[in-house]
């Protein structure tokens, strides 16, 4: 990696940090440079704007989840069964390994997905491929053909999301320790026994 390369990820590494903590509004280059160890114009040099260096985050942010997607190629028919315990427990753990994930997510849904051009289509095969699995199992009686595919979606990405960003709130509202792995691996459990586990079936290990 050269003495550039080195630079332009230091920068990088600290604006996902900034952004994450202060949102695009609040976020400033001066911080980013200082806990970079770069004075402004380099990161200027390199991104030309603070709006173009959020949207390097916010690819790279997206890029992260899209790991995960892609994991759902490898998925037959065999799993129709276990689709939504499956998505929803890959889900939760990329959550834990990426808590900078739902804070990046949400300030940009607070920018009304003004950058979302930057992401468009990205998900599409890996939904695609899902779709298949879902619709072959709405067939088969598996899934309620009254629910469509997108909404089995949002409401897993809808569970994940918000166990790792309302875990403080949470804590004090249910009166359990949403930090604690025990209550996370009754989340999950309950979760998946209320809406995915299908008649006669045991919901397959995760690790």
């Amino acid at each position: 990696m050269t003495k550039g390369e080195k630079t332009r990820q230091r920068i990088f590494t600290a604006a996902i940090e900034e952004f994450a903590e202060h949102g695009y509004e609040g976020a400033r280059v001066a911080r980013i440079s200082e806990q970079a160890g770069v004075n402004k114009e380099r990161i200027y040099a390199h991104f030309e704007n603070k709006e173009n260096l959020f949207i390097e985050v916010w690819k790279h942010t997206y890029q992260l989840i899209l790991s995960v997607d892609n994991s759902f190629l490898e998925l037959t028919e065999e799993q129709i069964p276990y689709l939504g315990s499956i998505i929803l427990s890959r889900y939760m753990q990329f959550h834990e390994d990426h808590p900078e994930f739902w804070k990046i997510f949400a300030w940009e849904n607070l920018l009304q997905g003004k950058h979302n051009s930057a992401i468009t289509g990205l998900k599409q095969p890996f939904h695609a491929h899902l779709k298949q699995l879902y619709q072959r199992g709405q067939q088969t009686g598996q899934f309620r053909k009254t629910v469509s595919f997108e909404t089995f979606m949002f409401i897993i990405i809808s569970i994940s999301f918000t166990f790792a960003s309302n875990k403080a709130t949470m804590s004090e509202t249910l009166g359990l320790d949403f930090k604690s792995d025990d209550i996370k691996s009754q989340y999950l459990k309950e979760c998946n026994e209320f809406l995915f586990r299908a008649p006669g079936t045991e919901s397959p290990a995760e690790g």
